[in-house]
């Protein structure tokens, strides 16, 4: 995960190949990872966060699955801060 990609929702569109109110439902379910909030009106994803989403999903998880799955990645979330902090403490 050193390279963190962000996507944005027009792509995320194309790659779950839905509609807006589809893909909103859809997050608002916790089918799809939330996005994270770039400024006051704008919004991107994980790219790793969608294409494990992706994956799960053709791999035929059931929807509580792919909710546990999403929110797991979600709580993952926290521990970016402390990867990256701790690499840049390796390099001093």
């Amino acid at each position: 995960m050193s390279n963190l990609k962000l996507v944005r929702k027009s792509e995320l569109l194309n790659t779950f190949a839905c509609g807006k109110t589809l893909l909103q439902h859809k997050i608002n379910s916790g089918l799809i990872p939330p996005p994270i909030k770039l400024g006051l009106r704008a919004v991107a994803f994980y790219e790793h966060e969608v294409n494990a989403t992706l994956a799960v999903t053709i791999a035929g998880y059931s929807n509580q699955q792919i909710k546990d799955f999403v929110r797991e990645l979600v709580t993952k979330r926290k521990n970016l801060l402390a990867q990256y902090t701790h690499l840049e403490a390796a390099n001093d």
